[in-house]
């Protein structure tokens, strides 16, 4: 048994009753040494590392259970959108699927978490990391286009980065060179991830309008996605 007060302070207070009082939350040792928790149905586990106490990571997996309090389910919603497309289904693999959904989870738990006053660079483990190296950029701009056609085989790359720069809560990361280039190697498909954040960022996750959705959201991205491939030609 662990020490709840281990976890939990003033800040993070509030939100831990909350969720304790809809969700039976249990506190096991990870296997990996890292922070990570599984959500079913009202069931909760929380991984620690017990040799790195950190309220402010099990913060971050109390946000995660927050969401499924919310019900907000926007990477599965993505996923199944996904799936009606027999051409998407083959551009867009299931690893990038998953990291777009994660990205976009994160980006609506980091709001909460930084409110809370929790420290920035203990929300990600890669925190510092730079989203986009040189050698992809320069990678990413030889290979995105064979001819006048755009490489499938590019296309997930390019939006996986483009979300993980998007996405990056260090805003001390500075990515002017690469969305610059990004844009330029295709304003479209980067005007619609763009959306696809901003979207995200714009969604209330306290709404109770039965006519508002995070499948908005979904269903925006998978028809401007269709759009972009009826008028790309794709290799």
């Amino acid at each position: 048994m662990y020490n709840i007060n281990q976890f939990i302070d003033e800040r993070n207070l509030e939100l831990w009753n909350s969720l304790n009082s809809k969700f039976n939350i249990r506190i096991e040792q990870s296997k990996n040494r890292e922070y990570s928790c599984f959500t079913q149905n009202n069931d909760a586990t929380i991984y620690i590392d017990e040799n790195n106490i950190c309220k402010d990571s099990f913060t971050h997996e109390l946000l995660h259970i927050h969401l499924k309090e919310k019900e907000f389910y926007l990477g599965s919603s993505l996923k199944l959108k996904i799936a009606q497309s027999r051409i998407l289904s083959r551009i867009l693999s299931e690893k990038l699927i998953e990291h777009i959904g994660n990205c976009l989870d994160h980006l609506k738990m980091f709001e909460i978490y930084e409110s809370l006053g929790f420290r920035r660079e203990k929300f990600l483990v890669d925190f510092y990391d730079y989203k986009c190296t040189e050698f992809e950029l320069i990678e990413l701009s030889r290979n995105y286009k064979i001819g006048n056609k755009i490489n499938t085989n590019a296309v997930d790359f390019y939006i996986g980065k483009l979300v993980a720069i998007l996405c990056d809560p260090n805003n001390e990361n500075d990515y002017q060179k690469p969305l610059t280039i990004f844009k330029k190697l295709d304003s479209k498909l980067y005007s619609i991830v763009e959306k696809l954040i901003q979207d995200t960022k714009s969604y209330n996750l306290n709404n109770e309008d039965i006519f508002v959705s995070y499948r908005d959201i979904s269903n925006d991205f998978f028809s401007n996605l269709i759009s972009w491939i009826e008028n790309n030609k794709i290799s």
